[in-house]
């Protein structure tokens, strides 16, 4: 035996002497250098949508830009205290990091063999790439773009003007819908979460984010506004609940639902709901607040006053079925897009139809995405005829658009932005964001070309801040 394990031990030896490759020191089994652009696609999409879903005071508190939440003990976020955790950082990095991966899947498609699936694959990397170039215009005004995550060729990007990129998203929105009518191939397929590879999804996301694109630009370029509108309509935008753009988080592991991760995996209680949001809630006797929040002690729905200190247990939560660890998140969804397309009614656009069905359109849409029964739904919509409503169009669009907005801070912010339809609370000396200054280290690796685009659109470098605006919002 002893002999044979000798041999063995030789032979082995040989083997290894034989075939010992120095360089395979260098390999990280942990880290390949390839992975599989599928596997990456999808990175992205969790990515992206953990982001726009996270409450993390760390990543993303758009929620308290509309103050639909607010918090308890700790209130830095909401007094917009925003150098306290880097949120301007973290979400540019986070957002730039989804851009590079998507990036990189185009890269390892480019050897595909089937035309039609590339070029599928190939829209879909596009939609992507739009929205998420749309997110960082509309949350920091000018940004690296045509220089962006080429980072061995830019490794300082400049940043490139805010229309000349909304009017190449444009473009590209066009060319990737050429794309998808030329061919019905299935994409990125079951490795796709938003869209399934579902080329008529993709359209019907594509288009929608086109329609917001162009009327961001209504009180800019009011023509260009109305033509990328009209086309986004008559390509065929969301409409239903049942073509909402998102993806189920899993009830376990890693990819859990980031609410469920910050507000009960935590154990800790930051957020009540704000009376900012609340009361208006309760003055309409909206049947959405059981869907929204939990009811106080007094067995009434009471909002924590926005901005200050407050005792978790005296005020109303948010509804444990938003936190749930396998609850849905969204892109985009039918509401959202109804009260757009009222909007884009009332500015004259040709969108199929009046601003008064779009409006009850998307209460409708909400009322149903929240499972309120029909009855209560009705008399809501009832209640708040369109035409009767106070106040401008703005207001009144602008106000269901909120609510229903719930849980959707960027979305909300959006309409907040472009409406103007109420004046947010200022709780403390710093301004109610209209975006978010550019990163701190940005100033450091990227010096020139940041303060070079602060003196561009706000009249010097100091005009970088959270109360600045970019290029569409005018009002």
């Amino acid at each position: 035996m002893k002999k044979v394990i000798f041999g063995l031990f030789i032979g082995s030896m040989a083997l290894i002497s034989c075939e010992r490759d120095i360089t395979s020191l260098n390999s990280d089994s942990k880290n390949p250098e390839t992975v599989d652009p599928n596997f990456l696609f999808a990175s992205a999409e969790v990515g992206v949508m953990t982001q726009l879903t996270s409450p993390s005071v760390n990543l993303n508190i758009f929620r308290l830009f509309t103050q639909q939440w607010t918090e308890t003990q700790y209130t830095d976020e909401s007094v917009y205290n925003l150098p306290k955790r880097r949120v301007p950082d973290n979400n540019w990095n986070i957002m730039y990091a989804q851009l590079l991966k998507l990036e990189l899947v185009r890269a390892g498609i480019s050897s595909e063999g089937d035309a039609a699936l590339k070029a599928s694959k190939i829209a879909t990397i596009e939609a992507l790439e739009v929205y998420i170039y749309s997110l960082l215009v509309d949350t920091y005004g000018d940004v690296p773009y045509s220089q962006a995550v080429q980072v061995d060729k830019y490794p300082n990007p400049a940043y490139d003007d805010s229309k000349t990129i909304y009017v190449d998203l444009i473009k590209r929105c066009d060319a990737a819908l050429a794309l998808l009518n030329s061919n019905t191939s299935s994409g990125f397929g079951s490795y796709d979460s938003f869209f399934g590879g579902n080329v008529n999804k993709i359209k019907s996301f594509i288009n929608s984010v086109k329609l917001r694109l162009g009327l961001n630009l209504a009180d800019v370029d009011n023509t260009l506004a109305k033509s990328t509108v009209e086309s986004a309509v008559s390509s065929g935008v969301l409409l239903t609940n049942a073509e909402n753009i998102g993806l189920k988080f899993a009830a376990a592991g890693p990819f859990i639902n980031p609410i469920n991760l910050e507000l009960v995996t935590s154990g800790r209680n930051d957020y009540v709901a704000a009376n900012t949001l609340v009361d208006v809630m309760n003055t309409s006797n909206d049947p959405r607040r059981a869907k929204y929040f939990t009811t106080a002690p007094s067995g009434l729905y009471v909002g924590g006053l926005y901005g200050k200190q407050n005792v978790y247990a005296n005020f109303s939560q948010v509804n444990p079925n938003i936190t749930k660890a396998d609850n849905y998140a969204y892109l985009f969804d039918a509401a959202e897009v109804n009260f757009m397309l009222a909007e884009a009614a009332e500015r004259g656009y040709s969108v199929g139809g009046v601003a008064a069905t779009y409006f009850n359109n998307g209460i409708k849409a909400s009322m149903d995405f929240w499972g309120v029964d029909a009855t209560a739904s009705s008399a809501y919509i009832a209640a708040n005829n369109y035409v009767t409503l106070p106040g401008t169009w703005k207001q009144k669009i602008g106000n269901e658009a909120w609510i229903a907005a719930y849980n959707r801070g960027f979305e909300a912010w959006e309409f907040s932005k472009r409406l103007d339809f109420r004046v947010f609370e200022k709780p403390g000396s710093r301004d109610v964001p209209t975006r978010l200054y550019y990163p701190v280290n940005e100033g450091s690796v990227n010096g020139t070309n940041r303060a070079n685009a602060s003196v561009k659109q706000w009249g010097s470098v100091d005009g970088d801040v959270q109360g600045a605006k970019v290029f569409w919002d005018k009002f």
